[in-house]
């Protein structure tokens, strides 16, 4: 990931235009500027840098990384119409948020768990309950998990090589998405709004399992 798409993440996860950035660096540089940095047409200065960097509430380090991730296949669970830029702006919060978490996975040397699903998985496409029930038990059969509830559905996805990320999400219950790292596997990631009481994101983690299940990639 280039200089000038990480300037343009962060400005999308703060929600800002580019004159908003502008305003926000006192004029430091104009958006026109900004927005020849964010197409790689121009390098910003390691000074203008530490000023966006500073700006945009990121490290400096960030912004110069050249390491590389990418959400795909992004699905949204949507409490009402969101708008293309609200979805940028989650988007760009997520990728922030997964480089830190993925930062902290390589630096305690914690291996990559690939996910784990049946191989009957997705399943045919389902006509009544008594087909989605004979799905679920073949996704316990597969994890050994019995016919007890599940206590931590949280470990349970983690354990199973689904990363779980919390954050706050206006207007969304949660989100699926793969995400794409240079010369590694390709991970799976479920985010649910951290501002919805327990249960509710219960509901949302079983809720995007079964989007795995059942759906083709």
């Amino acid at each position: 990931m280039t200089v000038g798409q990480r300037i343009k993440i962060s400005r999308h996860a703060y929600g800002l235009s580019l004159r908003d950035l502008e305003a926000r660096i006192n004029n430091r540089v104009t958006a026109q500027a900004i927005s020849k940095y964010e197409r790689d047409e121009t390098m910003p200065s390691s000074g203008v840098l530490i000023v966006l960097a500073d700006a945009l509430d990121v490290p400096i380090d960030y912004l110069a990384s050249d390491s590389d991730i990418r959400l795909e296949s992004v699905e949204f669970r949507k409490k009402r119409l969101t708008s293309r830029k609200e979805e940028a702006q989650v988007e760009a919060r997520i990728l922030h948020l997964l480089e830190r978490y993925l930062a902290v996975e390589e630096i305690l040397g914690l291996p990559t768990v690939a996910r784990d699903m049946p191989r009957e998985a997705p399943w045919p496409v389902l006509h009544d309950p008594a087909e989605a029930e004979l799905a679920a038990l073949g996704m316990r059969a597969h994890w050994g998990l019995g016919l007890d509830p599940i206590p931590n559905l949280v470990d349970l996805l983690e354990e199973r090589g689904i990363k779980v990320l919390a954050m706050g999400l206006p207007n969304v219950d949660g989100l699926t998405a793969r995400v794409r790292r240079e010369d590694r596997s390709v991970a799976s990631v479920v985010v649910v709004n951290r501002e919805d009481w327990g249960e509710r994101q219960r509901f949302t983690l079983a809720h995007e399992l079964g989007h795995m299940v059942l759906d083709p990639e």
